[in-house]
């Protein structure tokens, strides 16, 4: 594809207005803005109950990564953390227009796998030895969001985070179907 009047884009970081995001469930705030291109957002219900991060920013190519995610157990499974996700989405295609989010996670770790494919990333394959961590070796699986496919997806964190999808205990009526909802999901394998 070719991409006309391409220009790079601003880091998560320029924008003050942005240090705090809010959404119904939780709130996102900047914890450091030091953090050697990471923008790590401390999540608050009424105290602190999580880290989530952007990290390896690119700017020049409109790529970003959404990381370092360590939720608490209160925090865990709640509308609270698919909203943390859905707000650094939000931001990275809605604010920022990045053209694509990454979601890369250690290939051994199958909740943050399942978690990627729940909030619709792609998995697009795993480098196999590409880290180091505490002396062992680790392949490294990847999934990602792209700006055409967040159009189709925005609707559908919007309409699984409305209200109205929420019993009077909070329990959800419906699923997130957001793996089914992305359009690459939909595309036949070749």
């Amino acid at each position: 594809d070719i991409v006309e009047n391409w220009t790079p884009r601003l880091h998560p970081l320029a924008n003050p207005q942005y240090y705090t995001l809010q959404g119904q469930y939780c709130r996102l705030e900047l914890l450091n803005s030091k953090t050697n291109n990471n923008t790590i957002q401390q999540l608050f219900n009424d105290t602190a109950v999580g880290f989530i991060a952007f990290a390896n920013v690119n700017q020049e190519y409109g790529t970003i990564e959404i990381g370092h995610v360590n939720f608490s157990a209160q925090l865990l499974r709640t509308r609270s953390a698919t909203e943390a996700n859905y707000l650094l989405l939000h931001y990275a295609f809605d604010i920022l227009s990045f053209r694509r989010v990454e979601w890369p996670c250690n290939a051994l770790n199958a909740k943050s796998r399942r978690a990627a494919l729940r909030l619709g990333f792609q998995y697009e394959g795993t480098w196999i030895k590409s880290d180091l961590s505490r002396g062992q070796s680790r392949d490294k699986s990847w999934f990602s969001i792209v700006d055409d496919e967040w159009v189709q997806l925005i609707q559908e964190f919007q309409r699984w985070l409305s209200s109205a999808n929420f019993d009077s205990n909070g329990q959800q009526l419906t699923k997130l179907n957001a793996a089914q909802i992305n359009p690459r999901s939909n595309k036949k394998k070749e």
